[in-house]
C-alpha cells in the first residue's frame, strides 16, 4: 500500500517541479483528491473496469449504499453509475470537507500555490509542525 501512496505522492512532486501542475488536468485533479483524502485517514474508490467513476472520503463514499433507498429511484432514469455518483457528491458537499497537502520542506518541492481539487479555489498555504514521537530523534527547544 505505501507504495501506492508513493506513486501518487511521486506523480504530484514530478508535475510541480516541471511546473506542469495543471489545475486542468482531470488526472492530476483525481491524485490531488486521493492524496488530500489519505491524510483524513480514509477513502474509497468506486470503479467499473479501469474506468474511475468516483473517489471521495470514506464516510461519505460507505453512506452512499446505506442510503440506497433513498437514491435508488434514479437509477431507471440515469442508470447506477451516475445516481451513485450524484448521491455521494451530494453527501460530500453537505460534509464539508476540507483539502489538505503535507510537502516536505527538505525535498524543496512546495508550490508556490495551489488549487483545490474540488472547488478550484486558491488554497491558503500553511507551516505545519509534525511530530511522529520518534524517541531517537528527540530535539529540545530553548
Amino acid at each position: 500500500m505505501w507504495f501506492f501512496w508513493t506513486r501518487l505522492e511521486s506523480m504530484l512532486y514530478s508535475k510541480i517541479q516541471l511546473k506542469k501542475a495543471d489545475d486542468k488536468d482531470p488526472m492530476m485533479q483525481q491524485i490531488k483528491k486521493l492524496l488530500s483524502y489519505d491524510k483524513d485517514g480514509s477513502w474509497d474508490l468506486l470503479c467499473r473496469g479501469l474506468k474511475i467513476l468516483t473517489n471521495g472520503h470514506g464516510n461519505t463514499m460507505m453512506q452512499t449504499p446505506s442510503d440506497f433507498d433513498m437514491w435508488k429511484k434514479d437509477i431507471e432514469t440515469k442508470g447506477f453509475d451516475l445516481s451513485f455518483m450524484e448521491y455521494q457528491d451530494k453527501l460530500h458537499v453537505a460534509a464539508n470537507n476540507c483539502c489538505r497537502f503535507e510537502f516536505p520542506i527538505a525535498l524543496g518541492r512546495v508550490p508556490d500555490g495551489m488549487r483545490c481539487p474540488e472547488c478550484h479555489c486558491v488554497m491558503e498555504k500553511y507551516i505545519a509542525f509534525l511530530c511522529c514521537h520518534d524517541q531517537d530523534g528527540l530535539l529540545e527547544l530553548d
